[in-house]
């Protein structure tokens, strides 16, 4: 996702003179031919049919991660790829504890897992706030000289 959600940052702004609707397409279009090779390439997708065994909740899931996906791509074509990677991780955050404190979800609270989701909103965060450090420490650099 964060390899992803880089590159098409990359070329959403490389090519931003083309409306967003024809980058995106131009991407799905990409995508599915990808998928596609792929799914015949193991020999057992199309056997029973490519939708064999699909659920409702798997049709629910794959409507959700199809918003998901457009709506990314949108935050994408205004924001940058670290702030998108920072509101997937704070997505991340509420969701555990939303699993944590809701009294339908069997989960209880476990300070790695926390942890971890902590270390990635740090991160990034740190990443994104020692950007401006960086580039006035190359600017005093090279006055230096």
């Amino acid at each position: 996702s964060c390899l992803c959600a880089v590159l098409a940052d990359k070329y959403m702004k490389d090519f931003k003179n083309l409306p967003f609707y024809v980058q995106l397409a131009q991407m799905k279009i990409a995508w599915t031919v990808t998928i596609l090779m792929i799914s015949f390439a193991d020999g057992a997708t199309w056997q029973n049919g490519f939708f064999d065994g699909w659920t409702p909740a798997a049709c629910g899931v794959f409507t959700s991660f199809i918003i998901k996906c457009w709506s990314t791509m949108a935050i994408l074509s205004l924001l940058d790829s670290v702030l998108k990677n920072i509101g997937e991780a704070s997505a991340v955050l509420v969701i555990y504890f939303m699993n944590v404190c809701l009294p339908m979800f069997p989960d209880k609270f476990e300070v790695p897992s926390f942890l971890a989701v902590m270390v990635v909103i740090l991160s990034v965060t740190a990443y994104v706030g020692a950007k401006s450090v960086c580039e006035k420490a190359a600017l005093y650099d090279k006055m230096k000289k």
